[in-house]
């Protein structure tokens, strides 16, 4: 164990000395604003996966939903750097690459045990990601493409919350 001890210590001495090249610095990448919103457009996905698998009788009206996140998960994936989409693959792979291919199995507990419960729990997650996404567009700052991407998944999440009504 000394031994250990002693040859992690002259590596890092060497290290120090600049006698091994540990290559060049990578430079840390800002946090994005629209990470966590994407992240929260995916559960979004997952949850009405879950609540059409668990509830048939819904699917045809949660579909066109369910659908309108990807576009909304995909679309903000489309507006972070690469660097930014690469690091949230890593972090998180239920999040696929913009376009990517939908799970084959659904993630995730279903909206709510009856039909009934699933669409009073989906209007909550609808209500709740809409507050998020209008917080996420006033405080944006990046760009008029930023905004109106923002602004236009404002308007999709607001509609969903009567279409499910």
């Amino acid at each position: 164990m000394l031994g250990g001890l002693l040859a992690a210590g002259a590596a890092g001495s060497l290290a120090g000395c600049g006698l091994v090249d540990p290559g060049p610095a990578v430079p840390a990448v800002a946090a994005d604003p629209l990470e966590k919103l994407t992240v929260e457009k995916q559960g979004l996905v997952d949850l009405y996966d879950a609540t059409i698998s668990a509830h048939s009788s819904l699917a045809e009206r949660l579909r066109p939903l369910r659908e309108a996140h990807r576009e909304h998960r995909d679309a903000l994936l489309e507006l972070l750097d690469a660097r930014r989409r690469a690091a949230l693959a890593r972090a998180t792979p239920a999040v696929p690459g913009p376009s990517g291919s939908a799970p084959s199995a659904p993630r995730g507990t279903p909206a709510g045990a009856s039909p009934t419960a699933a669409l009073t729990a989906l209007r909550a997650a609808e209500k709740a990601a809409s507050a998020a996404s209008r917080a996420a567009c006033l405080a944006e700052t990046g760009g008029s493409e930023r905004v109106t991407v923002l602004g236009s998944i404002c308007a999709g999440e607001a509609s969903h919350e009567v279409a499910l009504a």
